[in-house]
């Protein structure tokens, strides 16, 4: 499970869309080994720091750092490959990739990795900062590593899922543009104290989902105000455009009989017409605010 876009029952038809179109644009495919030794070469390369390309990579730079860890991160790597293989990315592009196509395709991938049975009823909630997106589309390596340790974090057997009493989890896994920014945390969904008092306790999972209802509620109510208020506003310039109006209407008729040569006129046929016309229309200002 994951909070991506793209499901892994989608996979298929979005890789063999994203393959037809780079058919179409070029008939060159990069290789995966060779798109690794293009990247190693940029990293020696003064010039690349000016290209917008990562210049090293991830991976090779904690194992210098931790060099006592060298073998599990290698094997992560290798694991994240062989996702990779699986699912037939391995000559797949990212350079010609906008950064909206490669999340959608890296979180098909990350979608593609199973769960151990005894992980039923668990969530996984994983997200990756905008610098460790960069890093994973530029860095074969670190994005390897990242599908690597889901693929081994997600395989790891669970003993407890099978005794009384057990609660899943809700599991978050946040990753940067290094190893070391890698955060994952596990909460279990029920965490309430099996004492009961007056009033039970509730579990974080409960509390959580009524804070989000509440939260819901005060955005259901601040839309409401706001559409009443935009209507209010509305009625108001109508109201005022419409009061501008017989304004203008008022002054055209009583300018245009001010004159002596038309007060017969005007005093027997237009008066009195024109007085009731100029009633209706204050009638209707005055209700319209009341629509």
């Amino acid at each position: 499970m994951s909070i991506g876009t793209i499901g892994y029952t989608k996979y298929a038809d979005y890789t063999a869309n994203y393959i037809k179109k780079q058919t179409e644009e070029t008939s060159h495919r990069t290789g995966f080994t060779d798109s690794v030794t293009k990247a190693e070469a940029a990293a020696k390369t003064p010039s690349a720091v000016n290209t917008g390309k990562t210049a090293n990579s991830a991976v090779a730079d904690y194992i210098r750092r931790h060099p006592e860890d060298k073998a599990h991160v290698e094997g992560q790597v290798r694991a994240g490959k062989k996702v990779l293989e699986k699912n037939g990315a391995m000559d797949i592009s990212r350079e010609d990739m906008t950064m909206e196509e490669y999340k959608a395709f890296f979180t098909a991938l990350m979608d593609s990795i199973p769960f151990d049975a005894s992980h039923r009823g668990d969530v996984e909630f994983w997200s990756i900062s905008e610098k460790g997106w960069e890093q994973m589309k530029n860095d074969p390596e670190y994005e390897a590593w990242v599908l690597g340790y889901t693929a081994e974090n997600r395989s790891v057997y669970n003993p407890f899922s099978s005794w009384p009493g057990y609660s899943p989890n809700v599991c978050t896994e946040k990753f940067g543009d290094s190893i070391d920014q890698h955060i994952g945390q596990s909460i279990p969904m029920n965490t309430g104290s099996s004492k009961k008092t007056g009033s039970e306790e509730e579990s974080w999972w409960v509390r959580r989902h009524k804070k989000l209802k509440e939260m819901i509620a005060l955005q259901e109510k601040a839309a409401r105000q706001k559409a009443a208020a935009d209507r209010k506003y509305q009625q108001a310039q109508l109201l005022q455009e419409q009061m501008i109006s017989n304004a203008r209407l008022k002054n055209f008729l009583t300018d245009g009989m001010s004159g002596d040569e038309n007060a017969a006129f005007s005093i027997g046929h237009v008066t009195a017409p024109t007085d009731a016309y100029l009633s209706m229309m204050d009638l209707f200002s005055a209700n319209i605010g009341k629509i």
